[in-house]
């Protein structure tokens, strides 16, 4: 089994080549816009880098959702095949989040090094800061969202195809009423006690966030104005909450994979 895993797992590989390289191809062009406006204006433009990295990164979180879209829009002429694979459901769902991991992994290192370089340009950024945290801290941020947003298309692909095979086009209107129903209710947990009572525990503190970027020290105007800002409103208990829901997302895809998902 572990031979027909691999197999399907270099599989999407070859599948997602082309979603890899089409985004690698317009990040690149946007990287190249900063270098050529940082030769194009000197010193004045030394921030325009930063500043298309930074905005880099940050489409990264969305990285693995839109990169599963893609591939999936082309698998849909061969679903059939895919779903005659021996492999349980759980097995192929991982084969496939794997292989955007993979192109996402890839992309965030050449996309990170972009980043890093500019910003280690930057002469106003205060020395105390750590470039190396501060990616250590994005990283898993990126890889944390990149997993949970993957294993929410997948969840969403598994619920659109088992509805597809019962009520054809109508699914995709089903689909999207259910969204917004789920998301109202999610919003009444959010407001009710009940989300308070799972959540509220081990703060993340502002101070504790400083001085993980800044090791060595925050200068004392600095560490006053963060320490009494607006905390940031993270909890571990979020943390874990959205863990729990992250894992049973993934149980239920692959039940429907098994269970309810005809080949249509």
């Amino acid at each position: 089994m572990k031979t027909v895993w691999f197999t399907l797992f270099k599989k999407e590989l070859r599948l997602g080549w082309m979603a890899f390289v089409i985004f690698l191809i317009l990040q690149l062009l946007l990287m190249a816009l900063g270098v050529f406006l940082n030769f194009r204006y000197g010193d004045d433009g030394n921030v325009a880098p930063m500043v298309i990295g930074v905005m880099l990164t940050i489409l990264l979180l969305f990285y693995v959702p839109v990169y599963l879209l893609f591939t999936v829009i082309q698998e849909r002429k061969t679903f059939h095949i895919w779903m005659q694979n021996p492999l349980p459901g759980w097995s192929m769902l991982l084969a496939k989040l794997s292989g955007a991991l993979v192109y996402f992994i890839g992309t965030t290192a050449i996309v990170g090094t972009y980043t890093w370089v500019s910003l280690m340009r930057i002469t106003e950024m205060p020395q105390e800061l750590s470039l190396f945290r501060i990616t250590m801290l994005a990283v898993l941020i990126l890889i944390w969202s990149g997993i949970g947003g993957g294993i929410t298309f997948l969840f969403l692909w598994m619920v659109q195809r088992t509805m597809r095979s019962r009520i054809g086009k109508w699914a995709w209107i089903v689909l999207i009423v259910g969204i917004v129903v789920y998301s109202i209710i999610d919003g009444k947990f959010i407001e009710s006690g009940a989300f308070a009572f799972l959540t509220d525990w081990g703060p993340i503190q502002n101070v504790s966030v400083l001085h993980f970027v800044m090791p060595d020290g925050a200068p004392t105007t600095l560490s006053t104005d963060f320490a009494t800002a607006d905390p940031i409103g993270l909890t571990v208990g979020d943390i874990v909450l959205d863990l729990v829901k992250t894992v049973i997302m993934f149980i239920l895809a692959a039940w429907l994979t098994d269970h309810k998902l005809e080949a249509s």
